[in-house]
């Protein structure tokens, strides 16, 4: 059949502009839903490394004394896209009514798994290369909290009334050894063509991941988090969000605190070093502020030696009504 020739004699119909401002005005009262999505705890304070290391083992220390060990007998998950999909793994598992369990999560097609990303078919790749990251990875956590408290407490490890009739310090020593999946499946198609398709995608989760989660979860909102370009951004937003949830008035942060935790300097190098990625992490948590968690109050000390953390309000809660579960349109 050819073509339907369009005659040029055809006209658009006028439509008048009291018709056009009826229009306007109904679409910036529509409300935008925008999306939360979860992080586990302990990943705000020490999280995946920002860029492919070509490693098996990836170890970064977080405050409040935590370490936190990535490992994977192929490549640990990294950058800005397993950030991602670490939120959407956790996300399914803290709204999964199957608690304490293994959970199944499965994707159609690639193009499925993309838009609940939130991403474009161009980042197939990306995301493939993280599942595989995911696929065989676990993480260890060791924390240590020392704290003062009167001896009577534990009048129970000495014999014959002994204990301490003082405060005594106490270490509180802890480790965690989770798997994120129990396994990963997906196949290829390959139907000649130079690009193969990829789909039918089975995600389970291991039972200690989902519990984890559920545990320490840190609601967040997923857009901001997805659109914050650097990785290091990323894992400053959602800390933000983290630390101000347990805050009840104020906080410093001391300078060296925040290069350890985020852009830490090996031993050995270039003391400068310190001072750059200093720098580094207030220019991110002044954008932050400014484009992406505008409610947050934080105070930038003038000689340089940290940053105080005021109570700011939440800018998500579990309950926010504004707010769609990422998982919700899938």
């Amino acid at each position: 059949m050819g073509r339907k020739k369009i005659s040029e004699k055809t006209e658009l119909q006028v439509v008048d502009n009291s018709t056009n401002e009826l229009f306007n005005s109904l679409e910036e009262t529509k409300p935008v839903k925008r999306q939360i999505g979860y992080l586990p705890s302990f990943f705000t304070t020490a999280s995946l490394p920002f860029k492919n290391i070509h490693k098996t083992t990836f170890v970064r220390k977080g405050s409040n004394g935590v370490t936190l060990t990535l490992s994977s007998p192929k490549n640990v998950p990294y950058g800005r896209y397993g950030r991602l999909l670490l939120s959407i793994l956790t996300t399914h598992a803290v709204i999964s009514p199957n608690k304490n369990n293994s959970l199944m999560i499965e994707y159609a097609s690639m193009a499925d798994l993309l838009k609940e990303l939130q991403l474009p078919k161009q980042r197939g790749k990306d995301i493939k290369e993280q599942l595989e990251c995911f696929s065989s990875a676990a993480f260890t956590f060791d924390q240590e909290v020392k704290e003062l408290k009167n001896g009577i407490l534990f009048q129970d490890l000495y014999e014959d009334g002994q204990y301490p009739k003082k405060d005594v310090i106490v270490t509180t020593k802890s480790t965690g050894n989770i798997r994120f999946t129990t396994g990963i499946q997906y196949q290829e198609i390959d139907d000649g063509s130079e690009t193969k398709r990829v789909g039918r995608f089975k995600i389970l989760l291991s039972p200690e991941f989902c519990d984890f989660c559920i545990q320490h979860a840190v609601p967040i909102n997923y857009e901001v988090y997805k659109n914050i370009d650097s990785p290091i951004g990323k894992d400053l937003y959602a800390w933000l969000v983290y630390r101000n949830n347990g805050l009840t008035d104020s906080t410093f942060i001391p300078r060296h605190k925040l290069v350890e935790q985020f852009i830490p300097v090996d031993e050995g190098k270039d003391s400068n070093l310190v001072n750059v990625n200093y720098a580094r992490i207030v220019e991110l948590l002044k954008e932050i502020k400014l484009k992406h968690y505008p409610e947050v109050k934080i105070d930038f000390s003038k000689d340089g030696s940290g940053i105080t953390l005021f109570k700011s309000p939440t800018p998500v809660l579990k309950e926010d009504p504004r707010y769609a579960l990422i998982t919700t349109d899938i």
